[in-house]
């Protein structure tokens, strides 16, 4: 519950779609096909019922992608590249997460102020 004294953090609906896919690229990642008997690719991990939601989403994988220092121009690029490895994926994912949660918190604080204070 959110005052019981236990760490309660609100998500955004792309940290959410994040989440979901990096559990999904856990269970299996694929490279050159969206989806293939069970394994995904970056892009197709994400399950879109929301453009929005997804460009956001997307733009916080990039900006992770760029953070950890790869030259890559896209999402499927980054993917894609012959040398990539699951690990790199799922530290990108990890990275884009965390992202996304420390810019709700920040968004959040600047929509109320007065929560600063308390």
């Amino acid at each position: 519950m959110p005052f019981d004294g236990t760490d309660y953090q609100i998500l955004s609906p792309a940290t959410h779609m994040l989440i979901d896919g990096r559990r999904r690229v856990q269970t299996g990642w694929s490279q050159r096909i969206m989806r293939q008997r069970g394994s995904v690719c970056m892009i197709g991990s994400l399950t879109i019922t929301d453009y929005e939601v997804f460009a956001v989403a997307e733009q916080l994988i990039l900006e992770a992608i760029h953070e950890l220092g790869y030259a890559h121009s896209s999402v499927v690029a980054f993917n894609d590249d012959p040398c990539r490895t699951k690990e790199q994926v799922l530290e990108v994912y990890d990275l884009a997460i965390a992202s996304s949660t420390s810019r709700m918190t920040t968004q959040y604080h600047w929509q109320y102020p007065e929560l600063i204070a308390a």
